[in-house]
């Protein structure tokens, strides 16, 4: 008897529709879409095909982190990287096909699983499925426009590009220098964190600075 997995999963490729990037990372400012989204778009199909999914975890990998708000504070962060493989399985026959992915998550407190669980299963899903998004356009195939000469430059309100560290940088420490409260450094802190990270001049500028400023 042929596996019935195969064309069950082909007939939901065949019928999953494009899913929106409909929802905002305000922190890094772009568009994305979530674990919900996947869950409420493909759920009646794999329900109309008969395939479930049983996820097993094979490897995991925790860091801890500790670091220095922007008050001067210690804080810490746990950075988790867990390995999954999703089995789906034809409810039918038995069938069934692997597929597998790793999640990458950072949080303050216990819920660096339960993310790296959601993003490995998003991808999964999408790459398994090549779910497309609903763009008229790939924003990487857009370049801006060049600044005609004599245009003065304005920094943006946050980095956009994760291979800019040195021009973040720059801008950080410009904004830190120009700090006249620690409400303005905590502000900076958090806008250039996630591309900065705890890059030692960026740490130790916010430090300084905190230290200087009367409370």
């Amino acid at each position: 008897m042929d596996a019935k997995i195969y064309p069950a999963l082909g007939k939901i490729m065949s019928e999953v529709g494009a899913i929106e990037k409909g929802q905002t990372n305000t922190q890094q400012n772009f568009k994305f879409r979530g674990i919900d989204d996947f869950m409420n778009t493909l759920h009646g199909l794999f329900a109309k095909y008969k395939v479930i999914i049983l996820p097993s975890e094979t490897e995991a990998i925790q860091e801890r982190i500790d670091y220095v708000d922007g008050y001067g504070k210690p804080k810490m962060q746990f950075r988790s990287r867990i390995h999954f493989t999703f089995t789906f399985v034809s409810t039918e026959d038995g069938s069934s096909v692997t597929a597998d992915g790793w999640g990458e998550a950072a949080d303050n407190g216990d819920k660096g699983y339960n993310k790296c669980k959601s993003i490995a299963l998003k991808y999964v899903l999408m790459q398994v499925f090549l779910v497309p998004t609903a763009d008229i356009a790939d924003p990487d195939k857009e370049t801006p426009d060049e600044i005609p000469a004599g245009t003065p430059e304005t920094s943006p309100t946050t980095p956009t590009k994760s291979d800019d560290k040195a021009q973040a940088l720059s801008d950080a420490l410009k904004a830190i220098a120009g700090a006249k409260t620690r409400a303005e450094l905590e502000t900076t802190y958090k806008k250039y964190l996630p591309i900065l990270g705890r890059e030692a001049r960026f740490i130790t500028a916010l430090n300084e600075k905190a230290n200087g400023i009367k409370q």
